[in-house]
This record gives structure tokens, sequence and C-alpha cells, in this order.
């Protein structure tokens, strides 16, 4: 007899929140395998458990068994942040079902009345994703995360969130269970389960949480924590990068990051990727990483050095802007095609002699340069009047490998 093998999802945990199908296969198998939170219920039973959840491990478990029907446990719902794939890999060539559970999605939103149809999912366990990104960018945010869930509330609370609505789930469906609800900044001292789930709302926020916070682009200089390091303007950030055109997982380098102002909106568009912010003075790489800091960019790492030696190592990367390079452009866009001669590359230059040596370098090189002039004028007050004051123009310059644009 073939062995046969089911991978059941256990909903919260508890045999209550098993559906019927998941139910009958635990009943029907001969071998239980699982962690200790889900086997626990069926230790007294006569079948033979194994607490175990590492997909190896179970494979090796299945193998050496004379047994023929095995049920593996999986928390929630199998298709929602479960071990179920890498167990399918392990197990490949075994005849494995597949049972779904519940979620603690599903079931949490059930317990609070609020549907989760709109909502963003993110799942912070074992992963350096940005919750303040999320609630910046969506009205309704269900996170899966742990005990370490108010240092979550206290980066939002940081980037000023701390007004948002707040629901809390802690060992859901157990008897201990918790539901609890207010605030953002009313939980920052509160000491959370391991079983933790949050539901973050900008419904019934507090009407002085400033909207601007929402914005991803763009965003006011005021915003940031400044020095004496040069900053990119607020409207050239919007150019640069809609020429970057990042997609959420891609890997982007910031070449000279002064401020981490580029950083930091790299960071946001590209929230579930990573961002190298890559400079070389020491006022500037503390700077990065307080604004990293403030806007609670985990995906934004800073890397002190100088370009291309600072590069070596870093994962290759899907676009880079270059907003300083010490007089090594040539050097740094070799490196940077190298690792990926797909990439694109941005620049900006306020000198002409920086833009004549793009030209001379992209010529050399045989890059493909589309190149773009931005000048802004911004108002200011003359008594009772209005008058537009002038910035100096800034050359924004594309940069690709022969390649058509």
């Amino acid at each position: 007899m073939r062995k046969e093998i089911a991978l059941v999802g256990c909903g919260m945990g508890t045999p209550g929140s098993l559906t019927v199908e998941g139910k009958c296969r635990i009943e029907e198998a001969e071998v239980l395998i699982g962690p200790e939170r889900l086997i626990k219920p069926y230790s007294d039973s006569k079948k033979e458990i194994w607490v175990q959840y590492r997909a190896e491990q179970i494979r090796e478990i299945i193998g050496h068994s004379h047994k023929q029907r095995f049920a593996v446990l999986l928390s929630g719902d199998t298709g929602f942040y479960s071990n179920t794939e890498n167990l399918k890999n392990a197990l490949e060539g075994y005849p494995i079902t597949v049972i779904p559970g519940i979620s603690s999605l599903s079931y949490f939103s059930a317990k609070i009345g609020i549907p989760w149809e709109d909502a963003f999912i993110l799942s912070l366990h074992g992963r350096r994703e940005s919750l303040v990104t999320a609630v910046r960018r969506h009205s309704k945010v269900f996170v899966l995360t742990g005990e370490d869930a108010a240092e979550h509330l206290q980066r939002l609370t940081t980037a000023g969130f701390g007004g948002c609505g707040l629901w809390i789930g802690e060992n859901l469906s157990y008897p201990e269970e918790l539901i609890s609800s207010g605030r953002v900044r009313d939980f920052l001292d509160k000491k959370f389960e391991t079983l933790c789930v949050l539901m973050i709302l900008w419904e019934n926020t507090d009407a002085n949480i400033d909207r601007e916070n929402k914005s991803c682009v763009g965003i006011p200089e005021e915003r940031f924590i400044r020095g004496e390091v040069p900053m990119t303007k607020p409207e050239i950030r919007a150019v640069v990068m809609s020429k970057l055109a990042l997609k959420e997982t891609d890997v982007v380098y910031d070449i000279g990051a002064g401020t981490g102002s580029v950083s930091v909106e790299m960071a946001m568009a590209a929230d579930r990727g990573k961002v190298y912010a890559v400079e070389c003075r020491q006022e500037a790489v503390e700077l990065i990483q307080k604004n990293a800091d403030y806007f609670g960019l985990m995906n934004l790492e800073v890397v002190d050095g100088m370009a291309p030696e600072a590069l070596e190592g870093l994962p290759a990367p899907d676009a880079a802007f270059i907003g300083g390079s010490k007089g090594r452009l040539s050097e740094i866009l070799a490196k940077l095609f190298r690792l990926n001669p797909r990439m694109q590359v941005v620049l900006d230059a306020i000198a002409l002699e920086t833009v004549t040596e793009v030209l001379t370098i992209c010529t050399q090189m045989q890059l493909q340069m589309d190149m773009v002039q931005v000048q802004v004028s911004k108002t200011r007050a003359a008594g009772r009047y209005h008058m537009m004051t002038g910035q100096n123009p800034v050359f924004i310059i594309t940069v690709k490998q022969s390649q058509e644009f």
C-alpha cells in the first residue's frame, strides 16, 4: 500500500476550530506529526505521535515508518503563511492531500465584526517588512505578529500613526483568548502573547493625525530629520521615483544617499524588497539611519562606505539611484551593469560639467540615455502678495544598457 499524507490546516489550534474534513483526516490517520501546540490535544490517543515541524525531518519520519496514513498538522489555513509549500517540496513523490483550515484572519474578523476582504495582509513572523509602510498605504491592515507587537506599535506612533484604531487578538480560540481595542498609542507598554494578531484601521482615527503621513512620494522636507547634509528636493524626488518605476519586491541601491530622503521613498515603494543606502560621510550615515527608524522602514539598510567597493557582497540590484559618485561614476556604472545588465540607473545633476561627464561616459560605455530637465518655482509671501522663487534646474538622467527604452 502507498503511504497517504494529509496536510491538515488546524485553524487556531484547538480541536473546536477544525473543519469537519480536517477532523476526519486526523481521526483516520495512524501517525500525527506537527508542532507541540497542535499535537498536544491528541497526546492521549493511541496514534503514533511525532512533535516536529521541519519539512526534511518530517520526510524522514514518514520514510522510516511502516504505517500508511499520516496527518501533518499545520496552524491556521494551509494557504495562509503556512509551511505547506515547504512540506509539498520535501514530500515530493508521495500522494498528498491538502486540507484547508480556518485562518486567524477570518476567525478574528468574525470575532470583531469587521470584514477583511479589503484588508492588506502582512506577516512579521521571521520577516523584516515594514508595518508603518503598510499602514501608510492602506486604510485597513491585518498583521500576524507576536510578543514583539509593542515594538511595531511604537514605530507606528513615532511615525505619526498613534491615533489609528486598533484591534488586538491574543490566544485565539483558546480559553485564554483575549480581544482588546483602542488606539495604537494605548498599547505601547502592553506585554503581548506569542499568539497575537492585529487589525489597524484608519477609520475612526483621531482627527489630528496628519494626512500627509500617508504620502510616499515627494515627502515634504520638514518631515525628515535634518542636518548639514544636502537633501534632494521633494519635487525632484517625485520625478526620480517615476523614472525608477520600482516594484514592491525590488532590490535597490541609493548611492551617495545623503540624508536618505530618496532611500526612504524607495523603501516605501519597494516595501517587500530591500534598499541599500550607500554613503561614506559619517554624519550622513547617522542621518539615514535616524530617518529609516523615524519612518519605521525595516527594509532600508545603511552601507557605510564608498561605491563601487561598498557594493561588494550586496544582492544584485533591480534599479539604482546615484545622487553622488565622488568622481567615480564610470566605475560605479560598470559595477552596476556587471551585477545586473538589465537594470535601470537614474542620476541627478545640477552642474553642466556633471551632465557633460555623464554624456561622455554613456558614449564610451555605449549606454542608452534619456535626460529631462526639471526647474521648480515655489511661492513666497511678499507683503500681501505672493511671488514665485525659482530653484536651480536639475537634470534627471536615466541610463540603461544598449536595449530599447
